[in-house]
């Protein structure tokens, strides 16, 4: 048979990687630098001949895959089979919570122990027999063709192991780096590393906050729920990064809140919040039921965003909005019901990410 050769990349960073959360099936968008590195590999690469294109059917797959298939002018081929392992109930929660949550399991997690099972997810056996199947079918189907495969960090790893030999509770060295081209040769049923990308050896994607020590910026966020699980959304026209305007987006929708005022904690932050932007007052905020630091953008300028989420049981209703600011009045063109379903299926903008998995996990 003759020789396939392939060429593994990872998705670009997301936000969830810089807060080292697991995201592991969940459907998570690249943030503005991974949208960089995607747009550095179609450079990188868009001079190379390809035959053929697959990927990960996750978005932060397709998103880092699209610009280099647009210049290349070849279709993507999606693949279930190429998604991340399935973490299961460990999904949404960052490394230090499931330590703190699970210490004995985490510690069979980390020690690559090949049985164990995230309860809900899949065992690493598992998960590297789909990898290698899918990846040894994909060569198999195209000898002597050059092939693109876009995935995550993963699915890579399992690359690693099947052309080095390398077992599968070892310890790997080389880091997966994002959105980085890493080359394999099949041939007669058996795998070789042909090149594994390293730091030093690629120009790195350098953003504005870089080596800067951003500004706090503290929110408490608020998602009206209904009786159906619908969270009520906003409509929002104005400081959308330069990057989503450059993809032609002109608004997105966000769940509502906003900035602490000075001395003002989270809990207070949300109620009046939600009573300036809904007119509800007297209602039960309750725990914070999700939080999420990251570098944010806000029209030109850089912030360390610090958000709390307040998940608050309302019952559907027409938000009052004469509490407005007048930042608010230019802000919000409107508003709407979202369900779980709805979010996942959206073409259009819509923080924070993850929510619909968020309200999954808020019905039960």
């Amino acid at each position: 048979m003759a020789r396939t050769r392939i060429c593994l990349a990872r998705h670009g960073e997301t936000n969830w990687n810089l807060e080292r959360r697991v995201q592991g099936q969940l459907n998570i968008p690249l943030n503005v630098r991974g949208m960089a590195q995607a747009e550095a590999l179609a450079r990188e690469l868009g001079s190379t001949h390809f035959d053929r294109i697959y990927s990960s059917d996750l978005k932060r797959a397709m998103q880092t895959v699209t610009p280099l298939a647009r210049r290349l002018g070849l279709p993507i081929e999606t693949s279930v089979a190429l998604r991340e392992k399935d973490d299961g109930g460990w999904h949404g929660m960052t490394f230090d919570d499931v330590d703190r949550a699970f210490p004995s399991e985490h510690a069979k997690h980390r020690q690559r122990q090949a049985d164990f099972l995230i309860p809900g997810g899949e065992t690493l056996s598992a998960f590297a027999a789909r990898v290698g199947d899918e990846l040894s079918a994909i060569a198999a189907r195209h000898p002597g063709e050059t092939v693109l495969v876009v995935a995550h960090a993963g699915v890579l790893d399992i690359g690693y192991r099947l052309a080095t030999g390398l077992g599968l509770s070892e310890k790997r060295d080389p880091p997966v780096l994002h959105a980085a081209p890493n080359w394999f040769l099949y041939e007669n049923g058996r795998w070789k590393l042909e090149r594994w990308a390293e730091e030093g050896a690629r120009e790195r994607v350098v953003m504005p906050y870089d080596g800067r020590k951003l500004e706090r910026r503290p929110a408490a966020r608020l998602l009206p729920l209904d009786v159906q699980n619908r969270v009520l959304l906003f409509r929002y026209s104005t400081r959308l990064s330069p990057v989503f305007v450059a993809q032609g987006h002109s608004h997105f929708w966000g769940s509502i809140g906003g900035a602490l005022e000075p001395g003002e904690t989270f809990d207070a932050a949300a109620r009046r919040e939600l009573a300036e932007e809904t007119g509800l007052t007297g209602v039960e905020i309750g725990d914070i039921v999700f939080s999420r630091e990251f570098p944010m953008q806000l029209g030109e300028d850089w912030f360390q965003a610090d958000e709390r989420f307040y998940a608050i049981r309302t019952g559907e209703f027409t938000p009052d909005t004469s509490g407005f600011t007048e930042i608010e009045r230019s802000d919000v063109l409107g508003w709407k019901w979202w369900s779980a379903e709805e979010i996942a299926a959206a073409q259009e903008l819509v923080f924070p990410e993850a929510l619909d998995w968020l309200l999954g996990k808020l019905r039960r």
